[in-house]
Order: C-alpha cells, then sequence, then structure tokens
C-alpha cells in the first residue's frame, strides 16, 4: 500500500512540476512578446523645432513642412508630428499654407494625415482666395490632392459653406462638398 501511495506521490509531483515549468515558459513567452512588442514602438530618431522639405525631379523646392516634433518609427515607416505648419508650393507662385495640432507623415511624405483644428489656405492668391478648416485632413502633395470625411468648413472671398466630407484639387482650386452642404453667398453692389 505504501507503495501505491508513492508511486501515486512520484506521479503528482511530476505533474506538478511539469504544470509549473509549463507555465513558467509561457510567462517568459508573453513577458518578451510584450517587450519586443513596446520596442517597436520606441522612435528611431526625433528632431525639435525643425523644417523638412521636399524638392520635385527637377530641383525645385515642393513643399517644406515645420513642426514642434517629428518622432520617425522605423517599423510603421512613419512620423509623427506635433503643430506642424506646412508650405505647398505649385509653381506659377501658387502656394498654400496649412497648420493643424498633429500630423502624421506616411510613405516617405506621399500621404500627409492632419488632425485638431486644420487650416489649409492658399492666402495669398489675390484672384480667388480660399480657406477651409477641418478636424481631419489628408494631404497627398505630390498629387496635389486634399480630402477629408470630416465637417469641413470653407470661407472663400464672397462665399461662406460648410459640408462633411471634402475633395480638393489644390492646383486647380476644383473643390467638391460631399454631403450637408450649407453655406451663403454675398453678392457685391456695384
Amino acid at each position: 500500500m505504501s507503495a501505491i501511495l508513492r508511486s501515486r506521490w512520484f506521479y503528482l509531483n511530476l505533474v506538478a512540476l511539469a504544470i509549473l515549468a509549463t507555465s513558467l515558459w509561457w510567462w517568459q513567452q508573453t513577458e518578451q512578446h510584450n517587450n519586443d512588442a513596446k520596442a517597436s514602438w520606441i522612435p528611431d530618431y526625433y528632431l525639435t523645432k525643425a523644417t523638412i522639405q521636399q524638392f520635385d525631379t527637377q530641383g525645385q523646392l515642393s513643399s517644406s513642412i515645420y513642426a514642434q516634433r517629428f518622432s520617425h518609427i522605423r517599423e510603421f515607416d512613419s512620423t509623427d508630428m506635433i503643430q506642424p505648419r506646412f508650405n505647398i508650393y505649385l509653381g506659377q507662385g501658387s502656394t498654400w499654407f496649412g497648420r493643424a495640432d498633429d500630423g502624421l507623415i506616411l510613405d516617405s511624405g506621399a500621404q500627409i494625415n492632419l488632425s485638431g483644428d486644420v487650416l489649409v489656405t492658399n492666402g495669398p492668391d489675390l484672384e480667388r482666395p480660399l480657406s477651409l478648416s477641418t478636424q481631419r485632413l489628408r494631404l497627398l502633395p505630390t498629387s496635389n490632392y486634399a480630402e477629408s470625411d470630416s465637417l469641413v468648413q470653407l470661407s472663400t472671398q464672397h462665399s461662406h459653406l460648410t459640408g462633411t466630407g471634402m475633395r480638393l484639387t489644390l492646383s486647380d482650386q476644383q473643390l467638391q462638398l460631399l454631403s450637408q452642404v450649407t453655406g451663403s453667398h454675398l453678392i457685391e453692389k456695384q
């Protein structure tokens, strides 16, 4: 009888040891995975109060972005921005200016996502001044294109429009408000 009890204790101890070893291995793997995930979010570099400039294939300045802070994360090939200010140069003196609370540069500048109090304007254009504000904007500088799914307020020299969703071609100011459009237009008396 005592031999049977000893063999049962032996097997129970063996099972308990196997469960303990498996639990320790699982815990170690989980910790390693969490540490790897945390490490991948660490920026590989950051810049403070800096300006990034992009040039076209002819060597002409096509855009510049200033931000309080740029943080680049290699694993996502993205750059976070705090308080970005940007200029997009279209040639023949046509320039678009803008600002936002935050931004994210994707695909080496092919797409810029702006958020929080976004303002975009062609300010110095005397013939067709245009300003728009929204909470979120996707900007494609190389395509001279901007779009938003959020509420957009648009101001021109004689009009004020509001709509949800927008598409804008910067080079020719072709604008499309997608839904819930309201507005007013002032007619100058002659």
